[in-house]
C-alpha cells in the first residue's frame, strides 16, 4: 500500500473515527505513525462503510427533510404544516411556509420539489451513494491483490462490501432510476466519467451477487485464521461476526429486491428459493450507536450529527398525519385511545395528550393533522363544530397545535433539546395535536439503529402469498399477522432504550409523562393483529392497500426512503389529497393530488458527467417512472380522511 494512497483515504476515515472505541479506528488517525496491514486496511475501511449516513442517518439531511418539502412531508409520514397562531391573544394566523415550496398550483416545480430547494437532500442522494461507498473499490483492489492466508483473511470484507454497496445501489435506482453501475467506482483507474447503466440490469446484477454470495459466505468465513476471525467480530458494527445472520440479512434484501422489480420484468421466483425463503431474518436486526446520543430533555451534551438531531432540532414540525393516526384508531369517533382495540403500537409511536396532570386519569387523546388544512385551521381558531379544542384561558374553545393548553400560556413548544421551552409534563399536557412520541425516537441513551426489522420481512412474504409470486410457507393473512406483532415489538423495544432518567437538567419527569412516553406494552396486542390481518379478502388490489397501511405504519419516520419507493410501487396506501386556501399568498388548492415519480439527477451530473447525462437528459423530470413502477393511477384518495 502506498503512502500517498493511505494519504487520500485518511480524511474520510477521520471524519467518522471521533467517537469510535477500536484500537484500529484510533491508529487510523496518524498515517506518519501507522502503516497498516491489509487486514487493517480491509477491517478499518468495511466498518467505516457501516457508518454513513445510509445506516446511521445524517443529521444534516434529516434536518432538512423535516422540513417543509422534503419526502416526509410529501408522502404525509409527518403533518407537514404549521397550524400555528401568533400574536396578543394567538388571534392571528401564523404567515409561516406551508407545506413547503411544492404546495403550489402547477407542482411538481421542477425546481424545488422534492427537497425544498434545487439541490435537495433527495437529490444528492445520488452523489452520496459514490461518495459514501466508496470504500467499496479500495476494498476490492487490496483484495485482488492478495493471495493465499491473506486473501482467505479478507475475502469476506470485498464480499461484504458489495452487499452494502448493491443495498445503497438500488435505493439509489429507486430514487434516479438509471444511474452509473457497472464501471462506477473506477477513479483509481482514471475513469471519471461513467454512462448510466439500465435500471432492470443494475437489479438483476445486484440480485445475482446476493444470491452468489449468500451461499458462497460460509465457506468464505471457513477459511479465516483464527485471528481474522477475531478481528472481524470486532469490526463487523451490524452483526458482530454472525455470518448466519448476514447469510439472513442478504436473503431479505433478495426477497425485498425481487418482489420491488416484479412489475418491472424480473421474475420474482428465480430468486425466491427455499434456501432463501427458509433462512431469513426471524428478529429484528439492530446495531447500537457507537456514540451515546446527546439528545436528553435539557440542552444535553451537543446535538451529535445523527438523525436524532434532526428530529429534536425539528421537532414543533413531525406531528403525525390522518394518513397513519386515523389508520391505527379503530372507532373514528372517538379521539380517546382504546386499549383493548385501538393499534397497540400508537402509545409509543405518537406522544398522547391528556387534559388532567393526574396520572390516574383516563388514556390519552390523539388528534391527527389532516391533508386539508382549512379544518386544521378550522379547529385552531375554535370554529370546527365538533373539535374545538379543551377550554383553557385566552386559548378558549382552540386547540393550538405547538401552545400548551395549560394555564401557562405562551409557552412554545418549540424543540425538544432545550429545557427552557417545556418539559415532559408540559409536553403530555399541552401538545394536543400529536407528535411522534420523542422517548421512542429521540431520547434514548444508547441509540440503535435498524438494519432490517421482522417485520418487514413478513409484509413482503405478505404480498408473495397474495400475489402467488413464489411458494411461502403460510398464507396472506398468517404473514400479516406475524408482520404487526413483530412491529409491536419492534417498538416497544425502541421506545425502551430511553433509560428513564432522561428528565434531568430541572424539567421534571412526573409520573403522568411517565405513563404517557413510555408506557407498558399491552397484553391484548396479539388480538389487534388478528382483527386486522381478518380483514383480508384474497382481493389483490384491496389487501394491498391494507397491507401496505401496515407497512406506513411500521417503518414512519424511519424508513422514508423506502416507503417512498413502496408508494410509487404499490399505488399503496392511499395518501390525501391537499385542499388549502392561503388567502394573503393566493394559493388555493382542492383535494389536489401532486404525484411524482422518481427524483432528478443533480446539478452536478450536467457539469461533471456532461456527455453521458446528455444520454438521460430526457427523462430527468418528476414523471418519468423507475422502471419497476407500472401503474399509472394517483397514490392518493379523492377526499381527506376526515371529510367535515
Amino acid at each position: 500500500m502506498k503512502k500517498i494512497f493511505i494519504l487520500l483515504i485518511l480524511p474520510l476515515l477521520m471524519a467518522a473515527a471521533t467517537s469510535c472505541e477500536s484500537e484500529l479506528d484510533r491508529l487510523w488517525e496518524n498515517p506518519n505513525k501507522y502503516t497498516p496491514s491489509p487486514d487493517a486496511i480491509c477491517s478499518g475501511l468495511f466498518t467505516h462503510m457501516q457508518k454513513t449516513r445510509f445506516w446511521q442517518m445524517d443529521y444534516g439531511e434529516w434536518y432538512w427533510m423535516f422540513g417543509n418539502g422534503g419526502i416526509p412531508v410529501m408522502i404525509q409520514v409527518i403533518g407537514g404544516m404549521e397550524p400555528a397562531l401568533t400574536g396578543e391573544n394567538f388571534t392571528e394566523i401564523y404567515e409561516g411556509a406551508l407545506l413547503g415550496n411544492y404546495a403550489t398550483p402547477g407542482y411538481p416545480d421542477a425546481t424545488r420539489c422534492p427537497g425544498y430547494s434545487t439541490n435537495g437532500n433527495e437529490r444528492n442522494r445520488f452523489n452520496y451513494f459514490y461518495t459514501d461507498l466508496s470504500n467499496y473499490s479500495i476494498i476490492r483492489d487490496e483484495v485482488a491483490n492478495l493471495e493465499g492466508t491473506g486473501k482467505d483473511d479478507n475475502q469476506i470484507y470485498f464480499e461484504l462490501a458489495t452487499v452494502l454497496k448493491n443495498v445503497v445501489a438500488l435505493q439509489t435506482v429507486d430514487l434516479f432510476n438509471k444511474i452509473p453501475y457497472s464501471n462506477a467506482f473506477r477513479g483509481n483507474d482514471g475513469v471519471f466519467t461513467v454512462p448510466y447503466d439500465d435500471p432492470k440490469q443494475i437489479y438483476e446484477s445486484a440480485l445475482d451477487e446476493y444470491a452468489r454470495i449468500a451461499k458462497e459466505l460460509p465457506g468464505v468465513a471457513s477459511k479465516m485464521s483464527a485471528s481474522a476471525k477475531s478481528t472481524f467480530s470486532k469490526q463487523d458494527l451490524f452483526f458482530g461476526g454472525d455470518v448466519d445472520k448476514w447469510v439472513r440479512y442478504i436473503n431479505a434484501q433478495i426477497l425485498r429486491s425481487a418482489v420491488r422489480a416484479a412489475d418491472g420484468g424480473i421474475t420474482p421466483s428465480k430468486y425466491l428459493t427455499a434456501d432463501v425463503l427458509n433462512n431469513l431474518p426471524t428478529e429484528d436486526y439492530l446495531f447500537k450507536s457507537r456514540q451515546k446520543c446527546p439528545q436528553t430533555w435539557g440542552r444535553g451534551d451537543g446535538g451529535g450529527e445523527m438523525f436524532f438531531r434532526g428530529l429534536s432540532d425539528r421537532f414543533w414540525r413531525i406531528t403525525v398525519p390522518d394518513n397513519i393516526m386515523e389508520r391505527m384508531k379503530v372507532d373514528q369517533t372517538s379521539r380517546v385511545y382504546n386499549y383493548n382495540v385501538d393499534d397497540p403500537r400508537l402509545p409509543v409511536i405518537a406522544m398522547g395528550f391528556v387534559r388532567s396532570d393526574d396520572a390516574t386519569s383516563p388514556a390519552p387523546e390523539y388528534y391527527g393533522v389532516s391533508g386539508n388544512w382549512n379544518r386544521n385551521l378550522a379547529v385552531m381558531m375554535g370554529t370546527h363544530p365538533t373539535e374545538q379544542g379543551p377550554t383553557h384561558g385566552a386559548t378558549q374553545g382552540r386547540r393550538i397545535n405547538i401552545y400548551p393548553q395549560v394555564d401557562t400560556v405562551g409557552t412554545f413548544i418549540d424543540d425538544i433539546n432545550d429545557q427552557s421551552e417545556g418539559g415532559p409534563a408540559e409536553y403530555v399536557q399541552g401538545t394536543p395535536w400529536t407528535f411522534y412520541n420523542p422517548m421512542t425516537y429521540i431520547c434514548a441513551d444508547d441509540y440503535h439503529f435498524k438494519i432490517e426489522s421482522h417485520a418487514e420481512v413478513e409484509l413482503f412474504l405478505a404480498e408473495v402469498a397474495l400475489k402467488g409470486l413464489a411458494p411461502v410457507g403460510g398464507d396472506a393473512k398468517s404473514h400479516l399477522e406475524n408482520a404487526i406483532n413483530a412491529s409491536v415489538d419492534f417498538w416497544y423495544t425502541m421506545n425502551g432504550f430511553a433509560d428513564g432518567t432522561l428528565a434531568a437538567k430541572n424539567t421534571p419527569y412526573t409520573d403522568l409523562a411517565r405513563k404517557i412516553l413510555q408506557p407498558a406494552k399491552p397484553v391484548t396486542s396479539g388480538t389487534y393483529a388478528s382483527t386486522v390481518a381478518g380483514k383480508l379478502t384474497g382481493s389483490v388490489e384491496d389487501d394491498m392497500e391494507i397491507i401496505m397501511q401496515q407497512k406506513y405504519i411500521h417503518l414512519n419516520l424511519i424508513g422514508v426512503y423506502e416507503l417512498f419507493a413502496e408508494i410509487r410501487r404499490t399505488r399503496h396506501p392511499k395518501i390525501e389529497p391537499i385542499t388549502l386556501t392561503w388567502d394573503k399568498t393566493g394559493v388555493s388548492l382542492a383535494n389536489a393530488k401532486m404525484t411524482i415519480e422518481r427524483v432528478r439527477y443533480p446539478d452536478s451530473e450536467r457539469t461533471n458527467n456532461a456527455a453521458e447525462y446528455a444520454k438521460v437528459e430526457g427523462e430527468d423530470n418528476w414523471t418519468t417512472p423507475v422502471f419497476w413502477s407500472t401503474k399509472r393511477d394517483s397514490y392518493f384518495l379523492n377526499q381527506a380522511l376526515k371529510t367535515d
